[in-house]
């Protein structure tokens, strides 16, 4: 069970954890849903809501998960999230995270060309004209170098890689997807993401754990509404 707790708990610290400004677009969803699976068990949801304001876009994630073994629970994470986006890049970050007991908070604003950072461990300045997290529904993170994870306030080397398109079944409707790879190393993470062709809404994430076992991100009942709503009106569109 140690071995399984650690495997999961590194790929939370990334898979779970991304915030940013939403699929790059200048009008999006207010609110994103998605169920969290463990070998196709739900073990958990992950929220993310979006809010236009003066100062700039204010994105809220919350992640709650629990896994259990034989009915013994061997794992439960929290975290909560509050990021400032202006122009594309994060202003600004605040996150506290319960990850099985194991507690983290990172504070982080951003300075002319730098991104300071406090957790718990003392504090860090990143060289950085735009930081960005692991923003999965901005598409724009796909061309960056270099994300800040935020539950660690680690800034992590990433290389990611076009995979092409595949077909997705979101409650018996089939998706069009393009399909990405993330990959960072010192990590030991290798993680693929799924977008609507049609529409650039992020709809899927999956990552194998150490262990071997699948982690999968898939729409909640009604975020997979919002999306077989908007296949079918395209599809009819084009009749």
């Amino acid at each position: 069970m140690k071995m399984f707790r650690s495997a999961i708990t590194s790929l939370a610290a990334v898979l779970l954890l991304g915030s940013g400004n939403t699929l790059g677009m200048t009008q999006g969803p207010d609110e994103l849903k998605f169920s969290v699976l463990l070998d196709d068990r739900p073990i958990g949801e992950h929220r993310f809501r979006f809010e236009e304001g003066p100062g700039g876009r204010v994105v809220e994630s919350v992640a709650a998960f629990d896994v259990s073994i034989l009915f013994v629970p061997v794992f439960s994470y929290r975290h909560s999230n509050t990021e400032l986006w202006r122009d594309g890049c994060l202003a600004r970050i605040e996150s506290e995270t319960d990850s099985n007991g194991d507690r983290y908070s990172v504070n982080g604003e951003r300075a002319s060309q730098t991104f300071a950072v406090k957790t718990a461990d003392g504090a860090q300045s990143y060289a950085a004209d735009c930081l960005m997290t692991f923003a999965y529904w901005d598409r724009r993170f796909l061309d960056q170098e270099r994300l800040l994870n935020s539950q660690t306030g680690e800034v992590i080397a990433v290389d990611i890689q076009p995979l092409g398109n595949e077909q997705l079944s979101v409650a018996g409707v089939t998706v069009p997807t393009e399909v990405f790879r993330i990959v960072a190393v010192d990590e030991g993470l290798d993680i693929k993401v799924s977008y609507d062709r049609r529409t650039g809404r992020w709809v899927s994430l999956e990552s194998r754990l150490a262990n071997g076992r699948l982690m999968r991100y898939l729409p909640a009942a009604d975020e997979r509404l919002a999306i077989t709503e908007n296949r079918r009106g395209s599809e009819q569109g084009e009749r």
